[in-house]
């Protein structure tokens, strides 16, 4: 396997979907395949089901054992922080206490990239600045030195103020662009070291439901270009899930910045999949020639 030359991350928010199999995920794998399987194909990935649930400990370091060395993950904070508590320390702290402990085997094997603060469209800047400074400031982790980033990524146009990414930038915070219907289409580098772009699409009922175009990567991508040239790492991650689109848009998207896959989707072998995966079958030698 090659290694990851440039810091230019593309991928996708998820991995694990049924749909994807036959458009990204060769029909004959199961869902404990895809996880080995994307992570041989790109070279990051945003977590999104932190967002729903908690996961157990066991789960996360099944995560980061299944992942290559290089691999790198963000992942959503849990909404019951950022929804239901909105950030109110006085009744999210336990909820965050025990996540970033969920979370630790990938903080320590240095896979996790950033931590993604969603605030909903609730969350207005007027009545909440304020909450979401004492949360920063009392983020009970030591997050520089440990080795990952902030970001945070507003759902609500009051946000859209010069003060906000005065903030970030101060705080070395980072400013999650976002590609949807909401928001402008702004990339502020907020923190040089790391910039965070989240595409979600424009599907008339659900965003997600949506494919970029080549002419709507294209014009993306030179506004990521210009964004390159001022930072050390740049993640850009593809929310527009439905049917494969995530996965083909990545694709497009690394083949308009320069950029390259770990392997090819095409040359990856299944049987080596379920093998490293472990749900070959007894007796099975070699499965590629099935498919």
């Amino acid at each position: 396997m090659e290694s990851r030359k440039s810091e230019i991350l593309i991928g996708t928010s998820g991995w694990s979907y049924d749909d994807w199999v036959g458009t990204f995920y060769p029909k004959g794998i199961t869902s404990k395949d895809f996880l080995y399987y994307y992570s041989n194909v790109f070279y990051t990935n945003e977590i999104n089901t932190t967002f729903y649930n908690i996961p157990s400990r066991w789960v996360v370091n099944n995560w980061m054992k299944r992942t290559p060395k290089e691999f790198l993950f963000t992942a959503k904070v849990p909404q019951v922080i950022t929804h239901k508590h909105k950030l109110d320390l006085e009744r999210c702290s336990a909820d965050l206490d025990y996540f970033l402990g969920v979370m630790d085997p990938l903080i320590a094997s240095k896979k996790l990239l950033a931590f993604l603060i969603q605030l909903p469209p609730s969350f207005k800047k007027d009545e909440h600045f304020g909450v979401l400074k004492d949360f920063v400031k009392n983020w009970p982790d030591d997050w520089k030195e440990r080795g990952y980033y902030l970001a945070i990524e507003f759902r609500d146009l009051s946000w859209m103020k010069e003060d906000t990414f005065e903030y970030l930038r101060k705080n070395e915070l980072t400013y999650c662009a976002v590609i949807e219907p909401l928001l402008p289409p702004r990339m502020d580098v907020t923190n040089p070291e790391f910039v965070y772009i989240r595409f979600h699409g424009f599907g008339k009922k659900v965003w997600f439901n949506y494919f970029f175009s080549e002419e709507e990567i294209k014009n993306y991508s030179m506004s990521i270009k210009e964004v390159i040239q001022k930072s050390k790492r740049v993640g850009i991650y593809f929310n527009n899930h439905f049917t494969g689109y995530a996965t083909k848009n990545s694709l497009m998207m690394m083949k308009a910045l320069n950029s390259k896959p770990r392997n090819e989707p095409n040359t990856i072998k299944i049987f080596e999949v379920k093998k490293k995966s472990g749900t070959l079958t007894k007796g099975q030698t070699s499965l590629d020639k099935f498919f």
